[in-house]
């Protein structure tokens, strides 16, 4: 099992996991859940006895030692205008969105958020959920609501004072949306009494996406090792989405989610916690048809929230980030089955 190194309360982008003189390195933030399959792929199911998995999301231009990393659509949106020479190869995960509220406060619908204080993840997937959540379903405009932004996230219970579930609990928000199990553990903070959740796949889900460099897939080894990888990654999505308890526990050591204490006697362990919120993931081979459509959207927003703004970039900028040739070359490996 992986060791998850820590201080101050806070993950550090130190070396996780490495054999051998490395072949290939992944990196990607450990703490989410959706890192744990690139580790599992690596040391189950990846074809050679050398890599390297890092904890961190690296920049993808003053990192060439990289060659795989794992964000959400939104990094990759904040990325590509200073790195046109990113390519996304496939998803990782397609993970539902919730907003988790407290009943108390009078919410029982959507538009019962009008006025309300809600806490978000400040710049990416989080506030967008929110904030299109929000625009589109509630029918609610940015006056009518306040973003509580200094939030922490909290992946089991007890939650420290200033994380997410614990200012939810104590009536400092309203409301909250933030990466998982933190939503989830939000609502057992409140008590399934008072806790309500509100989501729509349709508005926005959120694409984990594995991506590299141009020059790296023009590099006929270093495409070769990518190929490997994306073949791996495959077989680790199929366990997550066909037999996810039997990785539950190592999903648990990867990402340092630990038992939950409810309340005195009652123990919610980690295994129980992702069968809570496990059904909002899609571990999904492949490149959705609707990404183009859901990252030109979502640029409207990335665009005007960058240090300096600047044009939402087209719908063909953003097709010509995507490149589904690596993954191909993966299936038809696989359907030789050599």
């Amino acid at each position: 099992m992986l060791p998850t190194f820590s201080a101050g309360g806070g993950l550090l982008p130190f070396l996780l996991l490495t054999r051998g003189a490395t072949a290939i390195t992944v990196a990607a933030m450990a703490q989410n859940i959706e890192a744990a399959p690139l580790v599992v792929a690596l040391e189950d199911h990846y074809n050679s006895t050398s890599y390297r998995f890092i904890n961190t999301l690296p920049d993808l231009g003053a990192n060439p030692g990289v060659d795989l990393i794992a964000g959400s659509e939104v990094h990759v949106l904040h990325d590509a205008p200073r790195h046109p020479e990113l390519r996304i190869l496939s998803t990782v995960v397609e993970f539902s969105y919730r907003i988790v509220a407290d009943k108390r406060k009078g919410i029982s619908k959507p538009s019962d958020l009008r006025g309300k204080r809600i806490g978000v993840v400040p710049n990416v997937t989080s506030e967008y959920f929110a904030y299109i959540y929000l625009r589109d379903v509630a029918g609610l405009n940015e006056s009518e609501y306040t973003f509580v932004t200094t939030g922490a996230l909290c992946y089991s219970l007890p939650c420290a004072n200033g994380t997410f579930p614990q200012m939810l609990a104590a009536g400092e928000l309203d409301a909250f949306t933030a990466f998982e199990p933190t939503t989830t553990v939000g609502g057992m903070a409140l008590g399934e009494e008072n806790a309500i959740f509100f989501r729509n796949d349709t508005v926005y889900r959120k694409l984990n996406v594995l991506y590299t460099s141009q020059a790296k897939l023009d590099n006929a080894t270093s495409r070769a090792e990518i190929v490997g990888y994306l073949r791996a990654l495959g077989k680790t999505q199929e366990v997550f989405t066909k037999n996810p308890d039997k990785i539950w526990p190592r999903v648990a050591t990867i990402t340092a989610t630990r038992n939950a204490t409810t309340n005195a006697t009652t123990t919610v362990t980690n295994e129980d916690m992702m069968r809570r919120f496990w059904p909002l993931t899609k571990w999904a081979r492949g490149l959705p048809a609707d990404m183009v459509d859901l990252m030109a959207e979502e640029d409207k927003w990335v665009a005007t929230d960058e240090t300096r703004p600047r044009e939402p970039m087209s719908r063909e900028k953003i097709q010509s980030l995507i490149d589904d040739g690596p993954l191909k070359e993966a299936l038809a490996l696989d359907a030789l089955n050599v």
